[in-house]
Formats: C-alpha cells, structure tokens, sequence
C-alpha cells in the first residue's frame, strides 16, 4: 500500500473542487436531458456562492422622484406616512368588521373581573412555537399583574417538552394519545378533552385483561425560576375519566395525604379539585386499579383571577378539533368561566401546501373547526395568531415558502369569517424574508431550522403581541367611556 503524504491528498482534494467548479461553469442552466422524465441538472455556480441572478429593486421613492411635477420632499413624506399607517395596521388587532367587536365578550368579563372579582380563564392552542410556556408565559404574567391570579393553569400529565410552567416527573408507564397525527385505533369515540390530548398508564381495558392492579404516579413542583406569580397557587383541579374498572386516586400535599378517592367506572370526565393554605413544595398524585383512566388535564391556579393555559400541541395545525367528542368538550368547557381562546397555528401546514387550492382547502378547514369551538363556547371571544415567516433553501438562497402569505391570507379571511380577531405574526416579524434577520440579530431570535423562535425571539414576538392587545383594550375602554358620558348627557 502506497503511503501519501499530507500535502498530497490536500492536492487531490483541490484538483476534485477545480474538476467540478469548472463543471458547474460549463454545464447548461438547463441541464441535459437523458430521457423524456429524467433531465440531468448541476447547481449554478452563482447559487454555490450564495448570489443571486435577481437583482435588487431599488427603493421606490429614489426610483420615482424624477417623474415631473412630484415634489422630492413631499412624496418621501408620503411614501413614509403610508409605510407608517401600514406597519400601524399588520401590528395591530385586527377585527372582522369596522366595529372592532371581535373581543367585545372578552373586554367585557376584564372590566366585570376587575369591579366584581371572580375567575377568568384563557386557552392559548398553539404550535410548537409556543412550546415550553414560550410566549404564553409573559402574556399570562402581564394579565395577572394588573387582572390578579397566579398559577401556570393547565398541564398535560405527560410532557411532551420541558416545560417553564412547572416541574413534573412520572412513573415510567405513562404514554401520551393525540387527536391529531397517527390515530390510536381502540378510541374511536374520540374523548381527548380540552387539552387535545391526554394520558394513560396503561392500554385500554379490552386490550390488557390484566389480572392484577396497576399502578402509577405523577410529580409536581412549583417551578423553580421565571415569574414569581407562576410559581404560586392554591388550588389543583384534575381532569380525568374512562376507566373501565375502578381506581384509587390519591392526592399528596408535602408528604400529606389530602384526597383520597375511587374514580367511578365509565366516567365521561371528572374534576378532582385539591385546594391548599399555601402553595405546596411537592404535589404527588398516586393511581391504583386494574385500569387506567385517561388523565385529560392537571391545573395549577389560584381561587380568582386570570388563568392563562399554554396548551402546547408540537406538530398540530389546528385543524383537529373537529376530531375531538362534542359532548366532553361541552362538559369540560361548561365547569370552566373561559372567556377567550387563542389560536395560534399554521405553521406546521406551511412545508406541505404546495398549490394555492391547497392553502384554500386548508384555510375552509381551520374555519371548520373555528366554527366548531365557537358552537360550544359561545360566549366567549376567539383569537387567530396567524403564522410567523419560515424559511426554505431554492436555488441556493433561504427564502419564504412560496405559499406561506396566501395561507395566512386564508387563515385570517377564516378568522374574518367566523367574527374572530386577528394577529398577523409574519408582519410584525417584517413580512417577506424577515426571518433571515431575525436569525442574523444579536442576540440571534430565531433558530437556525428557519422556523422556529429562539427564547428571546419568542418573548420579543409575545410583548410585540401584548401591547397590540393591552393597547385595543384602551380604545375599548375609551368608547365604553364615551358612550357612558353619552348616556349620562341624555338623561
């Protein structure tokens, strides 16, 4: 065997790159075509290098303020006016109609919870993007500081990710069911809950035949950093039901047994409530039985106040709630004073659209399930956060997926549609390719994937999202105040 020194294989391995560089120079843009389906392609040279053929437009003002008889001045102070009134515009609340009433409902309750006390909750669905308590957690903190309550609100039994919210351990026998994705064939009535989703210790009776008792556990704990108001409460509710056979349910406090209960068989849901003096270090909470109930939900919140649920569903696209059993949504929605749900999707249909029926279909499909949350809560307010910008590699260049404006188009034509307000996330992040800044800011607040935030991007993009809303609840507050003058004037 030959021996070659360094400096030789380095030599090699240039005169490859020199082969095909001048390969991918002399190949024809448009390849060679071998059979009638088969046509053999090389990357241009320009797009090995990052350039590109297009070039750039330039700024619209310099391009036009030679034509006769505009004035340099004044059509840069109007093309800087309209900029500004646009920008206005795709960052603000926007509602279905020119009475701005989308969350009239949901003003409505602030104004009542802030004279008259009591509860008021808020479910946050979303995508991967608010995984973790991401954005969720910054805009429950703003509401809870001015509105009252503390608590992280709901949480799945079984974590998907880690979570800011809490901290939570379970025995190793636990195992997650979706209402979207693939499909666990022995639930076919579809009894996934309010979370969409919900968690078992063990497969479902007429599967098992298990003989002897099961058992299981779950561990909670306040979370040990973040907002101080997240990390107090007072109350525990568990949400849960289905079993087949009888369960024992225990509830620990700090080593003290608070509860302990037998779930009934074939419940369609339960709601366990614990309530405690002072926020427990430690909350366990045992099962024992020849089956499992599915354990929908587990809630950390304080007696009144607001609650804000971050509801976490990595990889759904909000088309699946349709999916979920009417009649259990409607017992589960109907113990809890929801006044408004957010829905904050999109993202995860954006890779797989390819034609503009495509985003048509899925754009009538959101509506769908829009129309079918708004059935059973209606008289509560809804919110659509419409998809951030995500990136793809063409030619060469990350760009915005090439249908991704027309899905956002739909989505919120559906909102529209349906009487829902909505928050156009893809222009406040800068529209088309912005999210090649923000994964050059400093700090960087995108991830290098081309789609999802990174922690400060997320919280950059949920204060952008609170002020939008903290500030159309002032100019709700400003007309109540006015037409409350207005009467006072009449009588």
């Amino acid at each position: 065997m030959i021996e070659r020194t360094p400096l030789q294989t380095f030599l090699f391995l240039l005169l490859v790159a020199l082969l095909v560089l001048i390969s991918m120079w002399c190949f024809p843009k448009d390849g060679i075509q071998l059979f009638d389906s088969i046509t053999l392609k090389y990357e241009p040279l320009d797009s090995f290098f990052g350039n590109s053929d297009s070039k750039e437009i330039s700024i619209i003002d310099d391009s036009l303020i030679n034509i006769v008889g505009i004035h340099k001045e004044t059509f840069r102070n109007s093309v800087k006016l309209n900029a500004e009134l646009r920008y206005k515009r795709v960052t603000n609340i926007q509602h279905s109609d020119a009475t701005n009433s989308s969350l009239l409902k949901f003003y409505d309750s602030l104004v009542n919870l802030k004279s008259s006390g009591g509860k008021l909750r808020i479910l946050h669905y979303g995508d991967s993007q608010i995984d973790g308590d991401r954005m969720t957690g910054y805009i429950r903190n703003e509401l809870q500081k001015e509105f009252g309550g503390t608590g992280a609100g709901l949480l799945p039994a079984y974590q998907v990710t880690l979570t800011n919210a809490a901290r939570q351990k379970k025995s190793k026998n636990w195992k997650r069911y979706i209402s979207f994705g693939k499909k666990y064939s022995a639930f076919r009535q579809r009894k996934y809950g309010l979370l969409a989703s919900f968690s078992r210790y063990c497969p479902p009776r007429k599967l098992t035949g298990n003989l002897a008792p099961l058992s299981a556990w779950l561990e909670i704990k306040p979370a040990s950093y973040g907002y101080k108001r997240l990390r107090k409460f007072s109350e525990m509710s568990l949400y849960l039901g289905g079993n087949k056979e009888p369960v024992m349910v225990s509830i620990e406090a700090d080593k003290n047994v608070i509860i302990s209960d037998i779930l009934k068989v074939n419940t369609l849901s339960r709601k366990i409530k614990a309530c405690f003096k002072a926020t427990p270090s430690l909350i366990k909470i045992s099962f024992k039985g020849l089956d499992s109930p599915n354990v929908f939900g587990i809630s950390l919140e304080s007696k009144d106040g607001v609650i804000v649920d971050n509801i976490s569903l990595r990889g759904g696209s909000g088309t699946f709630f349709l999916g979920i059993n009417k009649a259990q949504l409607e017992s589960q929605f109907a113990g809890e004073s929801i006044r408004l749900v957010i829905l904050q999707f999109g993202g995860n249909s954006v890779p797989y659209i390819t034609t503009k029926e495509e985003a048509k279909k899925f754009g009538e499909k959101f509506r769908n399930n829009l129309n079918y949350l708004k059935s059973i809560l209606p008289d509560t307010s809804f919110l659509v956060i419409g998809p951030s910008d995500m990136a793809t590699k063409i030619k060469g260049k990350f760009v915005t997926y090439p249908l991704l404006e027309t899905i956002r188009d739909h989505m919120q034509q559906a909102a529209c549609a349906e009487g829902a307000a909505y928050y156009d996330m893809f222009e406040v992040m800068g529209g088309k390719n912005s999210m090649l800044e923000w994964i050059k800011a400093k700090p960087r607040l995108a991830r290098r994937d081309y789609v999802h935030f990174t922690v400060k991007g997320a919280k950059k993009m949920a204060v952008s999202f609170y002020q939008a809303l903290r500030k159309d609840y002032d100019k709700y507050l400003e007309k109540r105040t006015d037409k409350s003058n207005a009467v006072s004037i009449k009588k």
